[in-house]
């Protein structure tokens, strides 16, 4: 018999990277006075296609301002012995297709910009599938009116003997809501998940009828360590008096080498929809 195992949500705050198709830009502010290379990439199980975003980000004082870097050399490396090259579609973005995904290759992506090589390794996790969802009432906050919070069960068997590693990424009627979850099995191992997430339905404009996208995310450990880090910077960085100048937080961990900053993910996703009705 299966052991059930509910988790409670771990809220990590906003990032925005390219995944699923979706171009986004990390926003952390940065330890560093002058602009530093952020280089955002992936290769998604089953995709045949992987995206790399490469920006130039301002000092910690003008955070969240990112220029494009063009005229960039990217190739792609597996540990099979294949190569792929980069074509830039878009000012800063570079796409290849074609590339094969599957448990346990490595890749290896390297970049050549502004006369500086820099490079990364991720390895593909092992992919979970995501069971069912489920919703449930929560309990109201004093006052509180509309559909109010409520829980969103994410249910999936998680491999035993393996360390795994998870982002959820949450939509409501195909638009993405600010915030992501992270799950890590340490204490978890081989258990089938009851992953439970609380949402507030009037802070995410969610009505009666709307559809409910949960996107599961199988990471590497550097990936949810860089998600962790980066957030927890995003917190630390933030304080209730503006007039004080706070002190630069240091950069989140990434696996690029030559002071660059982003991150490079092998990821698969799997994903589940429900309906709101309570």
């Amino acid at each position: 018999m299966r052991n059930k195992i509910t988790i409670k949500y771990l809220t990590i705050g906003f990032l925005l990277l390219l995944t699923v198709g979706c171009e986004d830009v990390i926003q952390v502010d940065l330890n560093d006075s002058e602009p530093v290379i952020v280089i955002e990439g992936e290769v998604i199980e089953n995709n045949n296609s992987s995206k790399v975003l490469i920006t130039k980000s301002t000092d910690f004082y003008k955070p969240g301002v990112y220029q494009t870097i063009s005229g960039a050399k990217v190739l792609l490396r597996d540990s099979e012995g294949n190569s792929f090259d980069y074509n830039e579609t878009s000012p800063g973005v570079y796409e290849s297709s074609n590339i094969p995904t599957k448990f346990g290759i490595e890749y290896s992506l390297e970049v050549v910009v502004e006369g500086k090589t820099y490079n990364a390794v991720s390895t593909m996790p092992n992919s979970i599938i995501l069971d069912s969802l489920r919703l449930e009432k929560a309990p109201d906050k004093p006052k509180e009116e509309g559909l109010g919070r409520f829980f969103l069960h994410v249910y999936f068997q998680d491999h035993f003997g393996i360390a795994e590693y998870c982002r959820f990424k949450l939509y409501n009627n195909g638009v993405q809501l600010s915030g992501f979850n992270i799950y890590y099995d340490k204490l978890t191992d081989g258990n089938y998940i009851d992953y439970r997430l609380i949402l507030d339905a009037t802070k995410n404009d969610i009505q009666l009828g709307d559809t409910l996208t949960v996107e599961l995310m199988s990471i590497d450990e550097a990936a949810f360590n860089f998600y962790k880090t980066a957030s927890s910077i995003n917190a630390s960085a933030t304080t209730d008096k503006p007039h004080e100048t706070s002190v630069a937080p240091a950069n989140p961990v990434t696996n690029w080498n030559n002071k660059a900053l982003g991150f490079f993910s092998a990821f698969t996703v799997s994903e589940k929809s429900i309906i709101m009705k309570l």
